[in-house]
């Protein structure tokens, strides 16, 4: 029988993410194959990272006047922009609780 581990239940938000490969709920990915996706996935990363580095001055420029137009639609709308305190976090860290088993360690 497997020990109960207590420590499993409690995730540290604070720990860099080890080999986590983003998430983009947008995209369908329709495939026959089971090895289709995962190598889809890495040629979509690879085209998105030549895209960035390909990018000029004036299509940057671009993108940054369109996020401007969407800002300001946004605040016309009545939306707001709250300023958040570089060391405020949403959840504070916590304490390990006692709880490790039954057993002593």
């Amino acid at each position: 029988k497997m020990a109960n581990n207590d420590y499993d239940d409690e995730f540290d938000e604070t720990a860099d993410p080890i080999d986590e490969e983003p998430i983009d709920d947008d995209i369908a990915i329709e495939s026959d194959s089971a090895d289709a996706p995962a190598s889809k996935d890495k040629e979509k990363e690879k085209d998105i990272l030549a895209d960035a580095e390909t990018l000029t001055v004036s299509s940057k420029e671009e993108a940054r006047r369109q996020l401007e137009e969407e800002m300001e639609r946004f605040l016309a709308s009545g939306g707001k922009i709250r300023q958040i305190p570089p060391d405020e976090s949403a959840d504070p860290p916590k304490r390990p609780s006692g709880g490790y088993g039954s057993k002593p360690i």
